[in-house]
């Protein structure tokens, strides 16, 4: 465990009131039925790539309100296909019954877009976006799955600002995955730790970026947090989508809820958390300091 990492109290109570004085948040769940293959057409696929505790959740309900898009919850299931795939001993299985290389990705691309056009159609929608934050770790499989239509919307946001902000959530025992790995590595500090995997996590990202500029758009949460109007119409010029001005108000749109999206139950609104680290202590700062510096001079932030 680490200390200072939990939420006040205080702030758990003034959630709570506005939780009674305002409502539970809109939630929906699309029910996807089985649809008919010759009703199905195609979507352009498109991801929002960014590290755990980075925005994500507040950039999905602000595409999901668009009327030509649809943000599923975290889908999860592409990080399955990338370990069947890649595996030597079930491609050599499926060898056997007469699959090759070709016919195995021909299949899987199927199955993936498939599962993401039924979504939009049972959303009455015409587009897609996945935000799934593990997708990082399969950027190269999730190219070639989708193939050069498919854009990539890449999000990033202070390391030492999502280092606190995974660490509140380790404390919690509500981190699983990747990263609670390196923190239970590095239990020295579990913050150094989620620094660490911040780092790591957005050297993939960046030269996926360097690898395919065309396909990408990158954009900052401390950005698109202070000045929506100012740097979201970006995203949807990007996506080649018109601008729709009531997706700032995306607490008034119904979305389907997931996993992750219970820290977003009580935002009304863009409300920039930065700086959430200064409390940090000297030592533990500077040490995080030397693990990000070369990462946060490359996106643009200042190195604490």
């Amino acid at each position: 465990m680490t200390q200072g990492t939990g939420v006040p109290s205080f702030q758990r109570l003034v959630n709570k009131v506005r939780r009674i004085i305002e409502g539970p948040p809109v939630r929906e769940k699309t029910i996807v039925k089985v649809v008919d293959p010759s009703a199905r057409k195609r979507c352009p696929p498109c991801f929002l790539i960014g590290v755990y505790r980075s925005g994500t959740t507040l950039l999905r309900f602000v595409l999901d309100s668009h009327s030509r898009i649809a943000v599923p919850p975290e889908t999860n299931f592409l990080s399955g296909l990338a370990e069947l795939y890649g595996s030597q001993w079930m491609r050599k299985g499926l060898r056997g019954v007469g699959v090759d290389e070709d016919g195995l990705l021909e299949r899987l691309r199927d199955f993936a877009w498939t599962i993401y056009d039924d979504y939009t159609l049972a959303k009455g929608k015409a587009r897609w976006v996945d935000k799934t934050p593990s997708y990082v770790d399969i950027l190269d499989f999730i190219d070639l799955l989708f193939g050069p239509e498919c854009r990539f919307i890449m999000l990033y946001r202070h390391g030492l600002d999502v280092a606190q902000s995974m660490a509140v959530a380790y404390s919690n025992n509500g981190l699983a995955g990747p990263a609670k790995l390196y923190a239970d590595l590095y239990v020295r500090s579990p913050r150094l730790a989620f620094t660490l995997y911040w780092a790591d996590q957005c050297r993939k990202m960046m030269d996926f970026e360097r690898r395919h500029p065309q396909r990408c758009h990158r954009i900052r949460y401390e950005d698109y947090a202070a000045d929506p109007k100012g740097y979201l119409p970006a995203v949807f010029e990007f996506l080649g989508e018109e601008w729709e001005p009531h997706v700032l108000d995306y607490h008034k749109t119904s979305h389907d809820f997931g996993l992750q999206d219970h820290k977003i139950e009580t935002a009304r609104g863009f409300k920039p958390k930065t700086g959430t680290y200064r409390h940090w202590d000297r030592a533990e700062t500077a040490e995080a300091a030397r693990i990000a510096a070369t990462v946060l001079e490359q996106l643009g932030y200042r190195v604490p």
